[in-house]
């Protein structure tokens, strides 16, 4: 089983459902508009989205530098 997050325009939600329901998906948590990332959590996603972070070769030395 594979668990996705999506994200689907408020128009097209009953459309999903329908889709979601004759594939027999569940649906387990719908997210509202208060639950979203705030502004810096955004902005870290779509950095490190675009190529604008560096990768984490070793956890220790990461926290060591912190």
């Amino acid at each position: 089983m594979t668990t996705l997050t999506i994200q689907i325009p408020d128009k097209d939600r009953a459309l999903f459902e329908q889709l979601a329901k004759r594939l027999n998906v569940k649906i387990i948590k719908v997210v509202g508009e208060d639950e979203q990332p705030n502004n810096i959590t955004k902005r870290a996603i779509f950095d490190a989205r675009s190529g604008k972070t560096k990768k984490i070769e070793d956890l220790d030395l990461f926290f060591k530098s912190l």
